[in-house]
């Protein structure tokens, strides 16, 4: 706060510094002239910009130090995290950050348990104890041998129906992992029960698996690995849209420490959803 005399001090200097008067003081009260009318939005303008740079150093003074724990899906969180670790690091160089990577349902107990202050998961989050925040959403690929006679027409391949591989063997991530339920309830919603051939904890082993020619899968579209020699074929789903969510997550009936605070609005600005 600005004691009067110091106030009305640096009002006339700055009267004299733009030749002209911005209070009419022969009247009571006194009032803005047109001058000092025609200032006044500037000056609030200003108001409200060192008020917005003050709570910017407010909110970085504050997490000189600290530790944020983060929970993710092994895959996710190689495609996701480094952008905005990075990010983070650089606003909060003070504060520790480590990464906890499990499967789904490890990653919900971690949370449960307080062990985590943030986790990147899939929607739905596995308990009605936890909050989130949603990051993105994208769409699934059916992911295809390179040999196999769908994968013929293209690049671009025609979007097909899920249905059409209700025959084929099947690679599938093991148990304790939602993606496995995205692509169970999938198929069954295509009509069919999947011919589970092999199972893995590694989306990367399992695309391996179908460039060989070992079965079809079902991959995030962020994590088709186009790198391997050869390729699986990844074409795109007809019908209805099969998508997953991505948000961050953590228990609803405790209190975010200002470090996970500052992350999720960190991810509000990399993934305004």
């Amino acid at each position: 706060m600005v004691a009067q005399p110091s106030l009305s001090q640096q009002i006339r200097r700055l009267e004299e510094e733009l030749g002209v008067l911005l209070f009419d003081r022969s009247r009571t009260p006194v009032r803005l002239t047109d001058a000092g009318e025609a200032l006044l939005p500037h000056a609030e303008a200003i108001l409200r910009q060192v008020e917005a740079a003050g709570a910017a150093v407010e909110e970085r003074i504050g997490l000189r130090s600290g530790r944020l724990v983060l929970g993710s899906l092994p895959v996710t969180g190689s495609r996701l995290l480094p952008r905005a670790i990075t990010a983070y690091r650089q606003r909060y160089p003070g504060v520790q950050i480590t990464l906890r990577e499990e499967p789904t349902q490890r990653l919900t107990e971690l949370a449960l348990a307080d062990e985590t202050d943030l986790t990147l998961t899939t929607l739905p989050v596995g308990s009605d104890e936890l909050d989130w925040q949603p990051l993105l959403t994208e769409p699934i690929l059916l992911a295809l041998p390179p040999d196999h006679p769908l994968a013929a027409d293209g690049p671009p391949h025609p979007a097909i129906p899920l249905s059409a591989v209700a025959g084929e063997p099947f690679l599938i991530m093991k148990p304790g992992y939602g993606f496995r339920d995205l692509v169970l309830a999938a198929c069954q919603a295509a009509g069919f029960s999947p011919q589970i051939a092999f199972e893995s904890a590694q989306i990367e082993t399992l695309q391996a698996m179908v460039a060989a020619g070992l079965g079809v899968t079902l991959v995030p579209q962020m994590a088709a690995d186009r790198s391997l020699r050869p390729s699986p074929v990844f074409v795109p789903l007809a019908g209805a849209p099969l998508t997953r969510t991505l948000a961050l997550a953590w228990r609803r009936d405790r209190p975010l420490p200002r470090s996970a605070q500052a992350f999720l609005k960190l991810a509000s600005e990399l993934w305004p959803y």
